[in-house]
């Protein structure tokens, strides 16, 4: 599946670039804004309003993260074809970047009260970790409300709960596995490349990662959802 999942994003590059475009060049304004925003603040020393008119645009580009993945959830699943202009911005996008946000607070609310207690006595770290840990196997088992959520299905967490019984460690490994590797590729390189003396570029880069990340783990929930469900989608999508 993971394997799957990047070689199918691959050969369908050209609906992806088109389904992602826009909304990676709405997010690079955003960045471009922002930067001109702190130059503008070290300057003067007083607030610019280009801070302001940037956050709008980073909005966008967050969202457009949602709407891709949910995209490609649907492309795949849903039969969508592909977008006109761009991925497109609609009521699976909102129920996805929802259900995304609940289940992800969901998945960290373990490790607050572990922080809470441990981070006073110096266990900070080890919080940290056994938080990190938590938060994998609960969005493990609650992973199939994203495809639910694209796919208009209803979120029956006790079902993804159960479903996922037997296999949460393979899951977490494919979420990891078409996560954690294009992320790291991407930030690293933008590193070096802000290092380098061109920090924009440096933004650029990890931007496109980030949008190549989300086509990415769409086709590995979308095989989720069929392996795991045993169906494309059933009557609310």
């Amino acid at each position: 599946m993971i394997a799957e999942a990047y070689r199918g994003t691959w050969d369908e590059r050209t609906a992806v670039l088109r389904a992602a475009g826009l909304w990676v060049l709405l997010s690079l304004l955003g960045e471009l804004l922002s930067a001109l925003a702190g130059s503008g603040e070290g300057e003067t020393g007083a607030p610019s309003t280009t801070g302001l008119v940037a956050l709008p645009f980073l909005l966008v580009g967050w969202i457009g993260l949602g709407a891709l993945t949910v995209h490609r959830i649907r492309v795949r699943l849903a039969g969508d074809p592909p977008p006109a202009l761009m991925a497109p911005f609609d009521r699976y996008v909102v129920r996805y970047v929802l259900v995304e946000l609940a289940v992800g607070a969901l998945a960290m609310s373990p490790s607050l009260p572990a922080v809470a207690l441990l981070g006073p006595i110096g266990g900070l770290p080890l919080a940290l970790a056994a938080g990190l840990a938590v938060a994998l196997f609960l969005f493990a088992r609650l992973h199939l409300a994203l495809p639910a959520a694209a796919l208009g299905e209803r979120i029956a967490l006790e079902r993804f709960w159960r479903v996922t019984a037997g296999v949460w460690p393979q899951a977490a490994v494919g979420l990891l596995a078409c996560s954690v590797p294009l992320a790291l590729a991407s930030g690293t390189l933008g590193a070096l490349v802000g290092a380098l003396g061109a920090p924009l570029t440096g933004s650029a880069v990890g931007t496109v990662g980030a949008f190549a990340q989300a086509a990415v783990l769409g086709a590995f929930l979308a095989q989720s959802w069929v392996r795991l469900t045993g169906g494309p989608a059933d009557a609310g999508a």
